[in-house]
């Protein structure tokens, strides 16, 4: 789980930078919330068909 939070972090900080390098701000927290979606459906997605998969 800290792995997870981790790369959330970093993903987060660094698409906060390149949102600012292209002159396109965006708070920070938006950025955050984009990338814990992602990251938490992502892993939700997989675990959902892992388990379709095992009860076929």
């Amino acid at each position: 789980m800290f792995k997870m939070v981790l790369l959330i972090l970093v993903l987060t900080v660094a698409s906060w930078l390149v949102l600012k390098l292209i002159s396109k701000p965006m708070h920070i927290g938006l950025v955050l919330l984009f990338w814990i979606a992602v990251v938490f459906g992502s892993a939700g997605l997989l675990y959902g068909f892992s388990v379709w998969q095992a009860g076929l």
